[in-house]
This record gives C-alpha cells, structure tokens and sequence, in this order.
C-alpha cells in the first residue's frame, strides 16, 4: 500500500472524528485533482470547481457513513463524477470552454501532446473518456473504476 493513500485514510478517519485540519487538508491534497477529472468531463471549468465544491461539502455531511476509509478515492471520484454527470445532463447545448491556465500551471495543459489528447478524448462518449481518464491519466485501477463508475 503506498504512503499517500495510508495518509488520506488516516485524514478520513481524523475527518469522522471532527478533525478541522485534517479536512483541509484532505482538500488541498485532492482540490486540484478532483477539478481537473471534473472538468475532463464537463469541459467547463466553472462548473467543474462548482461540482467538486459540492462534492465536498456531500463529503462532510456523509464522512461517518463511509466504513471504509480506504475506498476515500473510489468514494470522492464517484460523487464528483455523477455530479458532472448530472451537470452535463442539465446543459448538454452548453460549449465546451477553453482550458483554463489555472488548473495546473505549467504541467500537462501546457503541453502539446495533451491538448491532441483532451482533443481526441472529447470526441469519446462520456463513459468511455471517463473510463481513459481514470485509468490512464488518473492512474485508478480497474477495481477502482469499477466501483467509481459502479459498474
């Protein structure tokens, strides 16, 4: 098991008991990440902070019902992903934005291959790109797509 994913279970279990500081930072750990998934599905950054907003706050209000605390991961990207889903369903006209430089400054935005990459992947159908996304650039197993996706 590696280092981060021991440390995000302890954050949880620190989380359930009311641990402020531990939900800070569980946040600033998973903010940037969760926005970036998000808006791989909603092309719409916006929207995307928005939903992962939401989707913390579904956290708080559900911390003491997750018995598992190592399925935190599978857990938070299933809510950001039906939230985004639920988004996408809402505005399904809406235009795709262009990406945003404050997502990751400076990181894989900024470079060629993945601008061909999200290019390509927008033409996908949205299970589909979700499925890529996870496991490839997110780098989830297929277990932990399967029970983001619940399927």
């Amino acid at each position: 098991m590696n280092k981060d994913k021991i440390f995000d279970e302890l954050l949880v279990l620190k989380c359930r008991d009311g641990d402020k500081k531990a939900f800070e930072l569980l946040i600033k750990r998973w903010h940037k990440k969760l926005i970036s998934f998000s808006y791989k599905i909603t092309h719409d950054l916006e929207a995307s902070k928005d939903l992962v907003q939401e989707s913390w706050i579904s956290f708080h209000r559900g911390i003491r019902g997750i018995s598992a605390p190592s399925k935190f991961s599978s857990w938070i990207y299933r809510v950001v992903y039906n939230k985004s889903i639920d988004y996408l369903r809402k505005h399904r006209s809406a235009e795709p934005q262009e990406i945003a430089d404050e997502i990751d400054e400076g990181n894989e935005y900024a470079d060629d291959r993945w601008k061909t990459i999200e290019f390509l992947l927008k033409k996908l159908p949205t299970t589909h790109k979700t499925i890529l996304t996870l496991f490839y650039l997110e780098e989830h197993s297929i277990k932990e797509i399967s029970e983001i996706l619940q399927i």
